[in-house]
């Protein structure tokens, strides 16, 4: 979405660290999949970035080294998990957390796509100057 948003919205550069298949596997089967993240953050990452990580229960391991090498990295951290924010609501240098508070994995991704949608809206108005 941040990418090609669409109509007269500024598309922004943007990463998916899911979708190279041939990095996660790469990654994965050689280093860990503990680091599939970390790794592709300590890549590409840089001061002012912003990295968001979205966890069903907010205990994966691998999201949560993906935050902490971010934090290091000088980015922005910003987190999106269900119950009660799990491990990511424990991760140093966590600068924001959008907890769902259900134990339902159908509410929790269906109030993370709403969150979301929500966060982009509110960014393409800060950078169109608009109050919101």
């Amino acid at each position: 979405m941040f990418l090609n948003p669409g109509g007269s919205a500024r598309p922004l550069p943007a990463l998916a660290l899911t979708t190279d298949v041939a990095v996660v596997t790469a990654l994965s089967n050689d280093v860990g999949f503990e680091v599939v993240f970390a790794r592709q953050l300590a890549a590409f990452g840089r001061p002012g970035d912003i990295a968001l990580a979205l966890s069903t229960s907010g205990n994966s391991d691998n999201l949560i080294a993906a935050l902490r090498e971010a934090a290091r990295r000088g980015m922005t951290v910003v987190g999106l998990a269900g119950y009660t924010g799990g491990q990511m609501a424990e991760t140093p240098g966590l600068h924001h957390l959008f907890t769902v508070p259900s134990s339902s994995v159908h509410r929790v991704q269906e109030a993370q796509t709403t969150i979301y949608h929500a966060l982009w809206e509110l960014t393409q108005l800060e950078l169109a100057g608009e109050a919101f």
